[in-house]
């Protein structure tokens, strides 16, 4: 994680996980303009997260909880992520059609199961981070 801040990179979450100095998670009451800006941006950012997830579950079963689990090391899951991803943007750009089609019309749905967290519940917020990046970003 030290190397995500050293490089002011950030991984965000929703609601259900604490913040933390490397993870951003959505302001829930925000008071003022610059953090209403900030999560909108956090919010469509997510969306289109979780729509890229909820696809490639869809082409890929193997990344569904419905397929099964990736019961590898976490570098290898990483790798196999990394491999459907690039087989999916492959399969766009050849118009390779999804195999099972899963929504009520006909088209696929990219449902997306909401993300548990699985930091301690005690863990206590971190907002100082979120704070710098809504004054530098948004104000």
């Amino acid at each position: 994680m030290e190397l995500l801040q050293r490089h002011r990179v950030w991984l965000i979450g929703d609601s259900g996980y604490p913040n933390l100095s490397w993870l951003l998670t959505p302001v829930r009451n925000p008071r003022t303009r610059a953090e209403e800006q900030y999560s909108e941006a956090h919010g469509r950012t997510r969306r289109v997260i979780e729509l890229t997830f909820g696809l490639l579950k869809a082409r890929f079963r193997c990344l569904h909880m419905t397929g099964g689990s990736l019961m590898y090391s976490p570098k290898k899951v990483c790798q196999i992520i990394v491999d459907c991803c690039m087989l999916h943007n492959l399969a766009l750009r050849r118009q390779v059609p999804f195999l099972q089609e899963d929504g009520p019309d006909g088209g696929v749905v990219a449902a997306v199961e909401p993300a548990e967290s699985e930091e301690e519940e005690d863990e206590e917020d971190d907002t100082d981070n979120r704070d710098t990046v809504i004054q530098q970003y948004f104000q």
